[in-house]
């Protein structure tokens, strides 16, 4: 029931800054959804699989690098973690940061 052009335009615009920081040389490592809106109360959101932060927070007492490091072990990796998914991790925290600061959302 929630009128997702709001959404469709963000996500939009995240993937055209997506795109502009990459012909940059500078992949963030966004992975925006997709969403349709059809009318202004129905669409289609794509279904992402994913692990949802509020379990992760509740059973890891709320360490995400005890998650990571569950996951994805390396005991050369920086703080236990694969190097890459850590990598991932943080450029992806600090893009979708920067990104949902200059689109202005809460």
């Amino acid at each position: 029931g929630d009128d997702l052009r709001q959404d469709q335009l963000v996500l939009q615009m995240l993937r055209l800054m997506d795109r502009e920081l990459k012909n940059s040389g500078l992949d963030l490592k966004l992975t925006p959804y997709r969403a349709l809106a059809t009318s202004p109360s129905t669409g289609m959101v794509e279904r992402v699989d994913s692990y949802p932060l509020s379990k992760i927070l509740a059973e890891y007492g709320k360490d995400i690098r005890m998650f990571l490091r569950q996951h994805h072990p390396d005991r050369s990796g920086p703080f236990g973690i694969a190097a890459e998914v850590m990598d991932n991790y943080v450029k992806s925290s600090a893009g979708y940061c920067v990104v949902t600061y200059l689109l202005g959302v809460g």
